[in-house]
């Protein structure tokens, strides 16, 4: 939030899916962004299908195939729950789970636009539960999904008994700390990270983290084209492409001693 609105949304995850045996893999994709167009997408529960699907969605909307999507959120919203549950029932039938995902979007551009989110869940049978969410009036969270979210929500708890309290980068480093502590299983790997602004499309953000590069859970090697994305560190710091440090320019954004 600034002064005159809301004025960026983002989603935030982990990287780490996890097998029934307990075996896990840290650079599973969890975030979708549709480039051309303002619409965000975040799941979890079960993987395999979801980020099919979700990874189909964001191209049919990117390529001007998924008529009607720049229209009112919910009825955008609407064609792509249609779109789910028409291949939700075509699975198979023996691997289908319960997921559940957030949609962001955005109706209009500029001063007069107004951000939306909507929480999604299907079972296994395929039935639609949807819920809509009610914006905050100061920065903060809107919701927090997954088997991570009590640690989420503890962390939370002390940034917001900080002095930066009631800010996006508190939010983003509150999730980086439950993030780091590792208190469940289930949950680790880097953080994804992808937004809205006032006009444009989604946006797709790399994220520093333990000094390294990644982008949608995937490190980033040295000759990668790194220049090209917007990088944030662990405290939402704006940082260099080419080198792990805070951008020249950017503001610093310390960790709250309070905190350290």
């Amino acid at each position: 939030m600034d002064q005159r609105g809301v004025a960026s949304a983002y989603l935030v995850s982990d990287s780490r899916i996890t097998w029934p045996d307990g075996k896990s893999w840290d650079s599973g994709r969890k975030l979708f962004a549709a480039r051309r167009y303002p619409h965000l997408l975040g799941y979890c529960g079960d993987v395999l299908f979801p980020t099919q699907a979700l990874s189909q969605i964001v191209d049919l909307i990117d390529n001007d195939i998924f008529a009607g999507i720049e229209g009112d959120v919910d009825s955008c919203l609407q064609r792509i729950i249609a779109l789910l549950s028409r291949s939700f029932s075509s699975y198979c039938s023996s691997e289908r789970k319960p997921f559940e995902f957030l949609y962001g979007s955005r109706n209009g551009s500029g001063l007069g636009c107004r951000f939306q989110f909507r929480h999604v869940y299907f079972d296994l049978d395929g039935t639609v539960r949807r819920k809509n969410i009610e914006l905050p009036n100061k920065s903060g969270t809107v919701s927090i999904l997954g088997s991570g979210q009590n640690d989420v929500a503890k962390q939370l708890g002390r940034w917001q008994n900080s002095d930066v309290a009631g800010t996006s980068r508190a939010i983003f480093s509150a999730f980086a700390d439950a993030l780091r502590e590792g208190t469940d299983p289930r949950t680790g790997g880097p953080p994804q990270l992808i937004g809205l602004y006032r006009q444009g499309g989604g946006k797709e953000f790399g994220v520093l983290w333990e000094g390294r590069r990644y982008f949608y859970g995937v490190e980033l090697e040295s000759f990668s084209k790194v220049e090209t994305i917007k990088w944030h560190n662990d405290l939402f710091e704006i940082c260099d492409a080419a080198a792990p440090n805070v951008k020249i320019g950017a503001q610093r954004q310390p960790k709250p001693r309070a905190l350290e």
